[in-house]
């Protein structure tokens, strides 16, 4: 069952909009050169608004639809976007009336087959889709990235819920609905983070949440996230109030005929 229908979203949303990365205007200035028109955009899957954000830049209106209501609630609004709780799946938008569909960092959770019926449905011809996500973090001083690495590859790995593997193969093994290629190289999130930026990054990823309510069960007298905040000050550079992190940008897109 998809992390979705679990309300798992609804728990973390104000965390997801104060915490999580922003993505890059480089990639909303791409993806409206990719778009046969600027008119109307969809973005699936909205979560709290953050790349809706960016594609009302460009766009004349987004529609941003998710389905859990928490993670619309704290969204930022804007004139130019319509929020509305709804499935990705089952849009009841209207039929040939979208520019561009865009899904950020949510593919993995979807019933992929279905929302590709409907992205049909709603783009018109020569639409733009796009599948938007982003790869673990690079760029870290060597000791801090070692830790991170370590963190999410090795301590918190049986705690990833399976829809995970998906990001971690950059969606190549889910069915995209035309021809398609990968994202341009060279697009990232570039952000200048404290150790409590970091922190409430890494508190939002859906294998600690899991593996915290299973550790601190077991030991009341310490939380798991108190563990990694004693660890994190230990190999934090000592001589920075600021790292900087990339997260470099990864998906798919293509064109409808």
């Amino acid at each position: 069952m998809p992390a979705t229908d679990k309300g798992w979203f609804d728990s973390v949303a104000i965390d997801y909009a104060r915490c999580r990365p922003h993505y890059p205007d480089a990639f909303f200035a791409w993806m409206a050169d990719q778009s046969p028109a600027l008119t109307c955009c969809w973005d699936a899957a909205c979560g709290n608004g953050q790349a809706s954000i960016g594609l009302s830049r460009w766009f004349n209106r987004v529609e941003a639809t998710d389905l859990s209501a928490q993670q619309i609630a704290a969204a930022e609004q804007h004139p130019r976007i319509h929020y509305r709780q709804g499935a990705a799946e089952q849009s009841d938008l209207s039929s040939d009336s979208m520019d561009a569909v865009l899904i950020a960092a949510a593919i993995h959770w979807l019933d992929v087959e279905r929302f590709n019926q409907e992205v049909r449905r709603v783009l018109r011809p020569g639409g733009l889709l796009v599948w938007l996500g982003y790869e673990p973090i690079q760029g870290a001083p060597q000791d801090l990235l070692t830790w991170l690495n370590r963190l999410y590859h090795e301590r918190l790995n049986r705690f990833w819920p399976p829809e995970r593997t998906h990001v971690d193969t950059c969606y190549t093994n889910l069915p995209f609905p035309v021809c398609n290629q990968p994202l341009p190289k060279g697009l990232r999130i570039t952000e200048h983070w404290t150790q409590n930026d970091l922190l409430g990054f890494i508190s939002t990823w859906s294998a600690l949440r899991q593996a915290s309510q299973q550790v601190d069960s077991n030991d009341q007298s310490r939380s798991l996230i108190t563990n990694l905040s004693e660890e994190l000050k230990e190999i934090w550079p000592q001589d920075s109030a600021q790292v900087t992190l990339q997260l470099p940008l990864m998906g798919r897109w293509g064109v409808f005929p």
